[in-house]
């Protein structure tokens, strides 16, 4: 399983998660049997590409890690297929633990922000 986290600088697992993550410059893409981690550029229409947020990640990954997001984001991910979870805070690092820990939440409609 690939999971997404939008992040605000490339550092790799020291890379800050993003506060609403459509308009970040780059998502973490990490491999959860590999523990691999590449980082990818934010190529939907928010900044300059194709396509919603959710729906460019779909091509990349099977779920998405988040701090904040609108509704229809939450919503339109998991319309994807897109596992969608809230709690994500920190470093990617931070991130990933909290998932281990299962400390992420599964998001609903009513996790994501009106806006």
């Amino acid at each position: 399983m690939r999971y997404a986290i939008p992040i605000d600088n490339n550092n790799d697992l020291e890379s800050i998660v993003g506060q609403h993550f459509g308009h970040v410059p780059y998502f973490a893409i990490w491999t959860k049997e590999t523990e691999n981690l590449d980082i990818i550029d934010n190529g939907s229409n928010h900044k300059g590409g194709v396509g919603l947020p959710m729906e460019f990640l779909a091509d990349h990954c099977d779920g998405v890690f988040l701090k904040a997001a609108g509704a229809k984001a939450v919503m339109l991910g998991q319309q994807l297929g897109l596992e969608v979870y809230m709690g994500a805070d920190g470093s990617v690092k931070d991130t990933i633990q909290k998932f281990k820990n299962g400390e992420l939440l599964a998001a609903t409609e009513d996790d994501g922000c009106r806006h």
